[in-house]
């Protein structure tokens, strides 16, 4: 038997470019999940204000959509919304270094959306539980960590994921 001719090329898989207006639309859920978590576990932020205490991640936990629509000729565009609990220390040197005072809590960020991507919704949570026997010195040191994370670490949180997060979700074809 003899193969029949085919006339017409066959119509454009989906995703193929062939259409030029047609998004595709790519998954990326579980980048950036990987990726969220990569780069809030690795980052150490300098409070400002502070005697040389810093503010890093000990826990990251992501959840919602995150895709990349793309097409041929096109920008790739980021869709998501993102929810994402950051649990974070401070470590402050105390007595010229011998010793650190830690101070703990968590960031919500409630809402991260491709749609308002400079201005994540966050809340910030933090544990005061204070050790036996604190002195009312501790506890004013502990406020003004929790007041530095307030000022310089969440805007430090709202550019990471504006400027490295998009940024890197965009590459992401």
């Amino acid at each position: 038997s003899s193969t029949p001719v085919r006339l017409r090329p066959p119509p454009p898989a989906a995703g193929s470019g062939r259409l030029a207006m047609a998004w595709n639309e790519i998954n990326r859920n579980e980048w950036a999940k990987k990726f969220l978590k990569e780069v809030f576990l690795q980052a150490r932020i300098p409070l400002e204000k502070t005697e040389g205490a810093t503010l890093g991640f000990f826990r990251v936990e992501t959840t919602g959509d995150c895709a990349l629509a793309v097409k041929a000729g096109g920008q790739p565009r980021p869709i998501f919304e993102l929810r994402i609990e950051l649990d974070w220390k401070v470590e402050q040197p105390v007595d010229n270094g011998k010793s650190i005072l830690e101070a703990k809590g968590q960031i919500q960020v409630t809402e991260f959306s491709s749609e308002d991507i400079t201005s994540p919704q966050m809340k910030l949570i933090c544990d005061n539980q204070l050790p036996p026997g604190a002195t009312p010195a501790f506890q004013s040191l502990m406020d003004k960590l929790n007041a530095a994370v307030k000022e310089c670490g969440l805007p430090e949180v709202s550019r990471m994921l504006a400027d490295e997060f998009v940024n890197t979700l965009r590459q992401q074809t």
